[in-house]
Parts: C-alpha cells; sequence; structure tokens
C-alpha cells in the first residue's frame, strides 16, 4: 500500500508517468488492506480522500 502511494506522489512531483493508471493502483491497494483487515475503514477513507485530493491538486 505504502509503496504504491509513493510511486504515485513521485511521479505526481516530477509530473512524469501515467497519473492516472498509479492513482487506481494506489485506491485499490488501499483496498485491499482494507478488505484484509490490514487497515480500519476510517484511515482508508481518510488515505483516499488524501490521495484524491493530491490527485486533483
Amino acid at each position: 500500500m505504502r509503496t504504491a502511494i509513493k510511486k504515485f506522489d513521485k511521479a505526481k512531483l516530477a509530473g512524469e508517468g501515467d497519473l492516472e493508471k498509479l492513482y487506481k493502483d494506489a485506491i485499490s491497494a488501499i483496498d485491499r488492506a482494507h478488505s484484509k483487515g490490514l487497515i480500519k475503514a476510517n484511515k482508508a477513507a481518510r488515505d483516499k480522500s488524501r490521495l484524491s485530493a493530491r490527485y486533483h491538486k
């Protein structure tokens, strides 16, 4: 999960890469971590919200 988010952040700062795919991968990783019980629902929602804000900024 953290790796996917870091890849997205790195590409966003550099202005390179397929941001849409990296964004979807990061959201998917967060959802997978939540479904497996690694993180709670509030943390998943918070992380997705913060990621979305960074994506649309």
